[in-house]
């Protein structure tokens, strides 16, 4: 994956905070997620502004005693997301 893609959430999903984690629901394949942790923050970044790089930069910040599997965990929960249809590619790319 080229982490300088930018995914924002599929707009049709609904998502509800359940004290800290999240259930997300996906209509058009009656799906629902339970997002709790990293995917979670992934989650809430992906909203168009932040390139996948961005997400990773922001999570490695925020966790710096797990920076050595973080790129590899977002870019698994990212391409997840995507292939259920609960991320697409936002509409403004960033530079290449």
């Amino acid at each position: 994956m080229t982490t300088n893609i930018t995914y924002q959430q599929h707009q049709q999903c609904l998502s509800e905070d359940m004290n800290g984690e999240l259930l997300v629901y996906q209509p058009e394949s009656a799906t629902t997620l339970h997002l709790n942790g990293p995917s979670a923050i992934v989650w809430s970044l992906c909203t168009g502004e932040h390139a996948v790089q961005d997400i990773i930069d922001i999570v490695s910040e925020a966790f710096p005693e797990q920076a050595e599997q973080i790129p590899g965990d977002i870019i698994d929960v990212v391409n997840d997301l995507a292939a259920k249809n609960f991320l697409v590619k936002a509409d403004k790319q960033p530079p290449q």
